[in-house]
This record gives structure tokens, sequence and C-alpha cells, in this order.
């Protein structure tokens, strides 16, 4: 009796540690456009999750960078129109099965500067 309890308390072990690290390990894209409604950037420059290296992305463009995990942060600077510089940051989740997409022309904005959509999976006929 105690063989099986210790062998069925590993199986529900290793179910629970592989759940947590398929949800904890998937990678999600995190498309990231340049492109506002009455003013956009020449130049503006982010980082995910604290990486190390800025990266810049130039007006009307659009990059595409991959997450792990579910909790992140982006830290956007760019310059207004009267020359201030400006340094946003904000936290988002990417959860499966969602596309989501960040403007950075928008970072300011609470509510448009990103937008998540359910990914339909095709059906097969």
């Amino acid at each position: 009796m105690k063989t099986i309890l210790a062998r069925g308390g590993v199986i529900v072990a290793v179910l629970i540690l592989a759940v947590f690290l398929f949800i904890s390990g998937k990678e999600h894209a995190v498309f990231i456009t340049n492109k506002g409604e009455s003013y956009t950037p020449k130049k503006a420059y982010y980082i995910i999750d604290g990486r190390e290296k800025e990266v810049r992305i130039k007006k009307k463009k659009k990059k595409r960078e991959y997450v792990k995990g579910t909790n992140h942060t982006i830290e956007v600077r760019f310059k207004d129109i009267d020359g201030n510089e400006i340094k946003v940051s904000r936290k988002f989740e990417a959860k499966l099965g969602e596309k989501i997409s960040i403007n950075v022309a928008l970072i300011e904005d609470e509510k448009r500067w990103i937008t998540k959509e359910k990914i339909e999976k095709e059906k097969k006929k």
C-alpha cells in the first residue's frame, strides 16, 4: 500500500511540474508597432522584460518579439512633439492562444496601447 501511494504521489508531482514548466516556458509572439493617430515619433526605443539591449523602431514600422512566460513589462522611450523625452513603463500578460499587439506611439493611453486577439484554429474539412 505504501509503494502504491508513493508512486502515485510521484506521478502527481511530475504532472504538476510538467504543467508549470509548460506554462512558464511557453514562448509568445508580441508585435510592436509605431503608428500613431495624431503624432508618431520618428524613432522609439523599447526594452521588454529588462533585456540588456534597447531596440529601435522607426516610424510606421512593425517588429515581432518573442517572450517566455505570462507576466511581462515593456519600457518605451521616445521624444514628443516639443522634443521632450518621454519614458513609459507598462505591464502586460501573455496568455495561451492570444495575439498581442503593442503600439508604442499610443503607450501613454491607458486603454489603446495594447490589443489582444484570440487565435482561432483552422477547422479541417
